[in-house]
C-alpha cells in the first residue's frame, strides 16, 4: 500500500515491535530511534541530546508560546518553516528539526513512523494513524520480560511506565494541541493485551487492505 503509516503507543504496549514486524511485512522502512540519528546527522543537535529530550515537552522554565510557535511553523511554508528558531527553546528547535526529518523521509515514499507526534507532523501526507495500548498489568509483564536484567520490581516498572506515558502525553498535547491517545485522532486503536503484537500487525494489515474503500451502509 502506497501510504505513510504512523503508530502512537503506550509504553510497554509493543509499539516498536509491531511497527518493525509491519514494516517487514510491507517491505517499507521503519523510523523510530532512527529519527534521532538522522536528525543529528542533518542538524547541529547531538544525538545524545535528542535522546535525552525524546518525547518530552520543554521544562517549566521554557514553557510559554513555544508550542504555539512550533505549531504555526509546522503549518506554514516558506520562511515560517525555514527560520522558526526565534524565541524557541532548545526542545522546540529540536522538535522542528526532527519534524523536518520526518517530512523528508515521508516525501521519499511509504514508511512507518513511530510516535513523536508523527500523525500531526505528517498530516499533509494523509497518513494512516494507529494507536497501540494495553492495560497496566499486561504492559508490566511485557516490560519485565523484555528487561529481565534491569533489576526493577513490578512497582518500579509500573512507575516507569506511568512516567513515560505522562511525558509522551504532555509532549503530544504541547505540540499538537490535541489529546494523546484519543480514539478520534487515529484510524484504529488496538489493545495488544487482548490480541498480542502479531494480532495487532494482522489487524493493521487488514485495515490497510480495506482503507479507502467506500462500502458503507446508509444511515438508518
Amino acid at each position: 500500500m502506497n501510504k505513510i503509516i504512523t503508530i502512537g503507543r503506550q509504553f510497554g504496549s509493543g509499539g516498536h515491535e509491531a511497527g518493525k514486524r509491519l514494516a517487514e511485512k510491507l517491505g517499507i522502512p521503519l523510523y523510530d530511534k532512527e529519527l534521532l540519528k538522522l536528525t543529528a546527522e542533518n542538524s547541529h543537535f547531538a544525538e545524545s541530546f535528542l535522546d535525552k529530550i525524546d518525547e518530552t515537552r520543554p521544562s517549566l522554565l521554557n514553557l510559554g508560546m513555544g508550542g504555539v510557535s512550533v505549531g504555526t511553523a509546522l503549518a506554514g511554508t516558506g520562511d515560517a518553516f525555514v527560520n522558526p528558531f526565534y524565541s524557541l527553546s532548545p526542545n522546540d528547535r529540536a522538535f522542528l528539526e526532527m519534524s523536518r526529518m520526518m517530512r523528508a523521509v515521508a516525501a521519499e515514499g511509504p514508511c512507518i513512523v513511530i510516535g513523536r507526534c508523527a500523525d500531526y507532523v505528517l498530516k499533509e501526507f494523509d497518513p494512516v494513524n494507529f494507536f497501540l495500548c494495553a492495560d497496566m498489568g499486561e504492559r508490566i509483564k511485557r516490560k519485565m520480560a523484555l528487561d529481565a536484567n534491569s533489576g526493577l520490581s513490578e512497582d518500579r516498572m509500573a512507575k516507569l511506565i506511568e512516567s513515560t506515558d505522562r511525558n509522551r502525553s504532555k509532549f503530544y498535547e504541547y505540540y499538537s494541541h490535541s489529546k494523546w491517545g484519543e480514539a478520534s485522532h487515529y484510524h484504529m486503536c488496538i489493545d495488544t493485551g487482548k490480541v498480542g503484537v502479531d494480532g495487532a500487525v494482522e489487524l493493521m494489515c487488514l485495515y490497510l487492505e480495506e482503507y479507502g474503500r467506500k462500502n458503507l451502509l446508509p444511515d438508518m
